[in-house]
């Protein structure tokens, strides 16, 4: 949902004619209220964090309030939290982390 006084449609069309991200609409009683992110086919928890800051973004250039990066830091922080713990490499070496606890 986006706050009073702007139209989730400027965001959108904002978002695809500067920086060539599609956002879904909002459909009946919600159109001009709300946009979607959506994809067709392979998505990835990578390719999502590009999705959320081309978001942030265009709702920055409406005038929404959002802090750069607030959206962005807080799903790679949630995917981070949330990744299968590393494996052994296959050549026999650990891979490396920015981790203390995985450094060896």
């Amino acid at each position: 949902m986006v706050p009073d006084g702007v139209n989730a449609a400027d965001v959108i069309d904002v978002a695809f004619r500067r920086y060539d991200l599609a956002l879904g609409g909002g459909l009946g009683r919600l159109a001009g209220k709300l946009f979607r992110i959506g994809h067709r086919g392979d998505l990835n928890e990578l390719m999502l964090l590009g999705a959320l800051a081309g978001t942030e973004m265009a709702m920055r250039d409406c005038g929404m309030k959002v802090a750069a990066g607030s959206g962005v830091a807080a799903a790679a922080e949630y995917y981070r939290s949330t990744a299968l713990p590393l494996t052994p490499a296959t050549n026999g070496a650990v891979a490396r982390s920015a981790d203390p606890a995985c450094r060896g």
